[in-house]
């Protein structure tokens, strides 16, 4: 009932439908209750010695129509539970994919991408078979039995009470059962899930994979994970078939107590030829749907573990949400200031008591050791997690005063690991603004510097660009980030290790397009290079979560603190570079070469 209950909160739009493919069923099987009944009464007329010979022309018409309407009725139920079926499928994974964009970044911290998605896919594919054919197979199941039983009483009350005494077993078996096959049902589902979160990653990390010539090491955690896959369905579809040859020796059971004790009276007298027939049919046939349900046990306990795993992620509440009456300020400010933050993942603290103040339209770089919680500042703007004390204000204004949309749209971000779609060039740059025109796009794309190698390409903006952008370079998907950040055109923008892992000459490139993209913005940039650093109207320094050195390049150079230490091994490795890039000198004639 638990299991119903929720399944029905995505049928509520879907209930005419279903209701008619419930009452097609019932009239499937209620017309294969005519023909036995309609033979039983030949039998009647030849054991009462009646010449009803024009008669059967009457009986074959209704023959004729009980067929015609047993396979009208049999299209129609199935076609109708099946668009049902589709429809919540659409249903429950726009919903699961609507509420999973709206969880937090710590939630996505603990999942597995595989997870998620076998419960977005698999697990609604699961539930959609069931509504499908479950419920189909459920209502035949139910109501034919009954109807069956509903005849055989009205024939004769006492011979169906000896007949049918073996069917409460049925539901001392499957009250015994079925809980514990549910359970197992789960756990198969867990190790799908399993392994298709190790598969989607062996594909995602293909590079690394061969890169490191781990594709053997990588194919034996398949195999084992797929083989504990195998060995925990094997032993479920065990214990699921149980019921199966259960219900088929009750179902004989049945049969043979007609035989004996029908047939018994039958010779007697006591019971006519014609109603033996009519329970022996019947009995032969009544126990078939009650079989079949518990051949669909499988679909059955799929669905409920799967509507439990859905449900479970359904019901985890994001912790970032909007406050009570937040607004809009009437006439925003594009300051960003930090005010004593406080901020751990978990127990581990990262940012302890963390202040600065980015002035609107200035850039200010955060610099400081890995680790330092640079990135966690960047994350804390657009309130990807929220600060655990203290406050980050815009403009004056508590961020989680305001409506979480708003804020996001007013900022644009630039990261190190950069996420592009499959799809063209044209429409990852789009992204940052959908409505935009084809000449605003080309424009971020020149200010961006993507013109540069988009036009080599044989299709050029409309060049594909495979998944997560895997026939370009790093550079370029970073350039066609920065031309999605300029589409955007937010006031407030973050650069999060923007140039850390691109050559010199695309360095140039991409610095020549960030100082489009943070011209009058309010520019927080995360950077270990003095090239990106030293333009920062205000440099904040790092350490242990802390603000440790705060001030211009010339300022903190001149405090000689680790900010001046930094830059100094920094410049240190470049001539290191630039002379071992040097040609050897020609050796003196003469002289021996070095």
């Amino acid at each position: 009932m638990e299991f119903l209950r929720k399944l029905n909160t995505f049928l509520a739009g879907q209930r005419r439908l279903m209701a008619g493919s419930i009452f097609f069923g019932l009239v499937f099987a209620a017309s294969g209750l005519i023909p036995p009944l309609l033979i039983r009464q030949i039998l009647v007329w030849a054991a009462e010695g009646r010449d009803e010979v024009a008669a059967i022309a009457g009986i074959v018409v209704g023959l004729v129509v009980a067929y015609l309407m047993r396979g009208v009725a049999r299209y129609l139920y199935g076609l109708f539970s099946h668009i049902v079926a589709f429809r919540a499928q659409q249903s429950i994974l726009v919903a699961v994919y609507k509420h999973v964009q709206t969880l937090p970044h710590r939630f996505f911290a603990d999942q597995r991408v595989g997870g998620l998605v076998s419960r977005a896919v698999a697990d609604v594919e699961a539930i959609e078979d069931f509504i499908a054919h479950g419920i189909p197979e459920t209502t035949l199941a139910l109501t034919i039995p009954v109807a069956m039983m509903g005849a055989m009483a009205i024939i004769n009350w006492q011979l169906a009470l000896i007949t049918l005494a073996p069917i409460p077993l049925i539901f001392i078996v499957t009250r015994f059962l079925f809980p514990r096959i549910r359970g197992r049902w789960r756990r198969v589902r867990e190790r799908l899930a399993d392994i298709t979160a190790v598969v989607t990653e062996g594909i995602s990390g293909f590079e690394v994979v061969k890169a490191f010539n781990r594709e053997r090491e990588q194919l034996a955690v398949v195999e084992a994970r797929g083989e504990a896959y195998r060995r925990e369905i094997t032993r479920t579809q065990i214990f699921s078939m149980a019921p199966i040859g259960i219900i088929e020796l009750i179902a004989g059971i049945g049969l043979i107590l007609v035989i004996a004790i029908g047939g018994t009276l039958t010779l007697r007298g006591s019971v006519p030829v014609a109603d033996l027939f009519v329970f022996v049919f019947f009995v032969s046939q009544i126990y078939q749907p009650i079989i079949q349900l518990s051949a669909v046990t499988e679909n059955i306990q799929k669905a409920i573990a799967s509507t439990d795993r859905v449900f479970e992620l359904l019901e985890v509440r994001s912790d970032i949400n909007d406050r009570p009456g937040a607004k809009p300020p009437a006439r925003p400010e594009w300051s960003v200031e930090f005010e004593r933050v406080r901020f751990a993942y978990a127990d581990e603290p990262v940012l302890r008591e963390v202040s600065f103040v980015a002035e609107k339209g200035s850039l200010v770089a955060l610099v400081g050791p890995t680790g330092a919680g640079k990135s966690t500042c960047a994350k804390l703007v657009p309130r990807f997690y929220d600060v655990q004390g203290g406050s980050v204000r815009i403009g004056g204004v508590d961020i989680r005063d305001v409506p979480l949309e708003w804020l996001r749209q007013q900022i644009a971000m630039v990261l190190q690991d950069v996420f592009l779609f499959e799809g063209t060039i044209w429409g990852n740059i789009q992204f940052g603004r959908p409505d935009a025109s084809e000449d605003e796009i080309l424009a971020a794309a020149k200010a961006a510097n993507v013109d540069e190698f988009a036009e080599r390409f044989p299709d050029g903006y409309q060049s594909r660009i495979g998944e997560r952008g895997v026939r370009l370079s790093g550079g370029q998907k970073q350039r066609i980030s920065i031309a999605r950040a300029i589409l955007k055109d937010a006031p407030i923008l973050i650069l999060d290790e923007a140039t850390s892992s691109v050559d010199v000459e695309t360095e140039g490139l991409i610095q020549e397009a960030l100082s489009r993209l943070t011209h009058d913005r309010t520019t927080i940039v995360i950077a270990h290079r003095l090239s990106t650093v030293r333009r920062a109207d205000r440099i904040v320094v790092l350490r242990d979560g802390r603000v440790a050195e705060d001030g211009s390049h010339d300022e903190l150079i001149a405090r000689d603190g680790w900010y001046a230490d930094m830059v100094q091994r920094q410049e240190l490795n470049r001539d290191w570079r630039l002379d071992r890039a040097r040609p050897l000198a020609a050796p003196a004639a003469g002289g021996e070469g070095a």
